[in-house]
């Protein structure tokens, strides 16, 4: 088995119904039956979800009975496959262009250091995921970022490079470069690499959980890289901040802001003094608390 690629689906059948139509034509044209395998593992969803999925005999389907969150619920999935690659991918990403999957397999087979990459994820706006290009948070990265210096300097030169440094804004988005993180929402990774992590880390319900992963892989001394010779759709958010329930808009807001403090609390407490450190947590609990 060359290629897993895990989805996991929470109330989402709307977006994932396409997203598998998509898939499936890619995999086709580049794998035999035998070498590719979707596996979708679904959050305790209450639409039509697992009576569809049922139906769907060449996807392998998991229910699990509560809503593990999206590390825990792909770490599911990577239970059961013992596929060389894995492709984490969102059930709102739309594999619409050709993909040449195994020219990005034998870039990561003949790049020992290269333990995953991510290809250029375009919102329906046209305009690049800006998750799909990061630098990690570091306290200057936020400092820059959540001030709005980024935004303001993001397309001049020499100014990116300085206060860019969170999305990587001095990139050249046409060629192929290494990144720190990409988002999980297309993120094809080595397996053995997984394996040796543990997956996701469970402490991460939702959101900067491919943050902490990326990090993780960098710790170890292998790199991440961005492929945008080919490209994909990403709704985004799905099935969180375009609820319209209050209840769950307030959840995945409230989400979004403490796994930057516990990102932080993981990897840059002992790394930072005490004083930066405690200002960049103040800096992201007021910034949670200001109006969306």
């Amino acid at each position: 088995m060359q290629l897993s690629v895990i989805l996991v689906s929470f109330n989402s059948l709307n977006v994932l119904k396409p997203c598998l139509g998509f898939l499936k034509k890619r995999l086709e044209e580049n794998f035999e039956s035998d070498q590719a395998e979707i596996i979708v593992v679904d959050n305790n969803s209450q639409d039509k979800t697992p009576a569809w999925l049922a139906k769907e005999k060449d996807v392998k389907t998991i229910l699990v009975k509560e809503n593990l969150g999206f590390g825990r619920a792909n770490n599911v999935g990577l239970q059961i496959t013992k596929a060389k690659f894995v492709l984490f991918l969102n059930t709102d990403v739309y594999l619409k262009e050709k993909i040449d999957f195994k020219k990005l397999l034998l870039f990561l087979d003949k790049n020992p250091k290269a333990a995953g990459l991510t290809i250029k994820l375009l919102l329906p706006n046209g305009q690049i995921d800006p998750a799909s290009h990061r630098g990690f948070p570091t306290p200057y990265n936020a400092l820059t970022y959540f001030s709005g210096l980024e935004r303001l300097t993001a397309s001049i030169p020499g100014l990116n490079r300085l206060f860019g440094g969170y999305h990587l804004c001095s990139g050249n988005l046409t060629q192929v470069h290494e990144i720190d993180s990409p988002t999980a929402a297309f993120f094809l990774v080595k397996k053995p690499i997984l394996d040796h992590l543990g997956g996701f880390d469970p402490d991460y319900f939702f959101y900067s959980e491919d943050l902490d992963l990326s990090y993780r892989i960098k710790k170890l001394g292998y790199s991440i890289w961005y492929y945008p010779q080919y490209r994909a759709l990403h709704l985004k958010n799905q099935s969180s901040l375009k609820s319209k329930d209050p209840k769950t808009q307030k959840l995945t807001h409230d989400y979004f802001y403490q796994t930057m403090l516990t990102f932080y609390d993981k990897h840059y407490r002992q790394k930072y003094p005490a004083v930066l450190y405690w200002l960049v947590k103040a800096g992201i609990k007021l910034k949670s608390r200001l109006p969306k």
